[in-house]
């Protein structure tokens, strides 16, 4: 055996020892199934389950259906490697009157395992039971407590105690201080990890961070389940609730499921994190048949630009602090190139974490020549090469162009043949960003090029023939009012009814840095407090326009001195 592959074995086998096979494919992807005929809709079921990588179902039994009637579905399912646990549940279930549904349910599931074949039968036993929604929860909790424990305990001990079934539960963060009866030194989220397989914690949020997310309010369910030797899965939901910060549905699916593999990262660190749940199918069918453009659209950004290399590498923190103090989901960023990969991961790790979105950005008047495409090609190649080196949740969302050639002297000389040099870069840039990646490519642009014709296409305006390049263009529409002749919304006009009617998305770009000159372009002088007042008229204003997608402010180092 040569050296290099004794070496490469011996690393691979410390390696090995260190960190184990564990992978995020071994992680329960779960859904709730909850309001959906499966004699119906199985074939479809299954179709979108295997698709979109679940692997565990909590089916909801219909009892007016006989258990028989499952079989060739579960068959299918376990052929695809799919879970169905048979789920089951109401508030009532709680209570002493109605122990017989919670019997009848659970030992009907194991009578149904033991009379068919091995691929025919379910692999676990799901109960949701959600007592809070009972009116005598809040009359006499202690009460509904004792008797939801006492159906429990009768259900479990209903079951063999070599039963193959897995047995779980639903379960609502917030049990940590509700007492277990009989047991008062013992918190009842405890006692019920203690009972089953694996919990899956209903943690309704739609964020990780702080003391309201994800991490922090399962806390105590993490280190009960590791002091148990017990299984956690994290519940979500997509369900519209009314209150946005309880679920996904205002963020959408792709929203949701970045944040579920940052839940991999951040909750797999304990021994008893197994994986996420999704609640439910029906909602989250939804979602999925909306068309990406609709849903896209329905995101409204708030963002800023952040034109200092060295700020972004120095502020890590303080940038990351402003956006959440201002609500801003969205950052141009301009990068040092000479800088490594490993110079950005962290920021763009807790950005995405947050919620916040990161576009790489770039430009000079010069990248509209032809001699200056390489610089732009550099920033191109760069950002793609970090993509692809860094993991998922570290990607930068798009690459942005800030190119102004009108402020140089060859504008003045040969406006037409700039112009033409300027579309071949942008051609060049849309081309190799979306080589072979899914990079969002977008530019900036001055609101004043409705009478420019288009080198090539005497019809076109300048500013449609960019629209039609871009996923989107931000308009720098920097007036100091909202409404009005001159304001920022009849600047921007023309823009953003042509992006409309080529469903294009289109984002409000406006100054608040000094202008001695022509201080009518900036809300310096008025102010930030001025300024929202003015971007919210615009938010209302153009709220029908479906090509509106948000606003931006020019630019975070201006802004922040506010």
């Amino acid at each position: 055996m040569n050296q290099k592959l004794l070496l490469f074995m011996l690393t691979f086998t410390v390696f090995t020892f260190l960190t184990g096979f564990s992978t995020s494919s071994e992680f329960k992807r779960a859904m709730w199934v909850e309001h959906l005929d499966i004699s119906e809709s199985s074939e479809a079921l299954l179709k979108k389950t295997k698709e979109n990588e679940y692997n565990v179902l909590y089916v909801k039994t219909d009892p007016d259906k006989s258990l028989e009637s499952y079989s060739d579905f579960i068959r299918k399912a376990n052929e695809l490697g799919i879970e169905i646990h048979a789920l089951g549940g109401d508030p009532s279930w709680a209570l002493d009157e109605n122990q017989q549904q919670i019997l009848g349910f659970v030992e009907g599931v194991q009578d149904y395992n033991e009379s068919v074949a091995e691929e025919e039968q379910f692999t676990g036993i799901h109960l949701k039971i959600q007592p809070q929604y009972l009116p005598e929860w809040y009359e006499d909790q202690s009460s509904v407590v004792k008797q939801w424990k006492s159906n429990l305990t009768a259900a479990l001990d209903a079951l063999p105690e070599n039963t193959a079934l897995e047995t779980s539960s639903s379960m609502p963060f917030w049990l940590d201080e509700v007492h277990t009866p009989g047991e008062p030194d013992m918190p009842f989220h405890s006692w019920l990890i203690r009972q089953f397989d694996h919990t899956t914690i209903l943690a309704y949020r739609d964020t990780l961070e702080g003391p309201n997310g994800m991490v922090n309010l399962t806390k105590n369910e993490f280190e009960a389940a590791d002091q148990y030797n017990k299984q956690i899965v994290i519940g979500v939901s997509l369900a519209d609730t009314g209150q946005d910060h309880t679920t996904f549905f205002e963020e959408g699916i792709a929203d949701m499921n970045m944040h579920l593999k940052l839940v991999d990262k951040h909750l797999g660190e304990y021994d008893s994190y197994i994986g996420t749940a999704v609640d439910d199918f029906s909602s989250w069918e939804a979602q999925e048949e909306q068309p990406p453009t609709e849903q896209a659209k329905e995101k409204k950004y708030r963002g800023t630009y952040i034109w200092e290399a060295d700020t972004l590498i120095n502020e890590k923190e303080k940038i990351i602090q402003f956006a959440k103090e201002k609500n801003i989901n969205l950052l141009y960023t301009r990068l040092d190139l000479t800088q490594p990969f490993s110079a950005y991961t962290d920021f763009v790790e807790e950005a995405n974490q947050a919620g916040i979105e990161i576009h790489a950005m770039g430009g000079h008047p010069s990248w509209a020549l032809k001699e200056e495409e390489a610089r732009m090609l550099k920033l191109v190649d760069y950002v793609k090469e970090y993509n692809n080196t860094v993991d998922e949740n570290q990607q930068f969302t798009g690459i942005h162009l800030d190119v102004e050639p009108y402020v140089t002297p060859s504008w003045a000389e040969n406006e037409q043949e700039v112009l033409s040099q300027w579309m071949n870069n942008i051609e060049l840039f849309v081309k190799e960003t979306k080589r072979e990646s899914n990079l969002e490519a977008s530019m900036d642009l001055a609101m004043w090029f409705d009478d420019t014709n288009t080198p090539g296409h005497p019809d076109t305006p300048f500013y449609q023939w960019v629209i039609n390049q871009m996923d989107h263009t931000s308009i720098m529409a920097f007036r100091d009012f909202a409404k009005g002749s001159g304001g920022i919304i009849d600047m921007a006009q023309n823009e953003i009814d042509y992006a409309e009617s080529i469903d294009k998305n289109m984002i409000i770009s406006v100054e608040i840095k000094e202008n001695k000159h022509n201080p009518y372009i900036s809300f310096h002088e008025e102010g930030a407090a001025k300024m929202e007042e003015q971007l919210d008229i615009v938010d209302e204003e153009l709220s029908s326009n479906t090509a509106y997608n948000g606003y931006t402010v020019h630019a975070y180092r201006y802004w922040k001195n506010h």
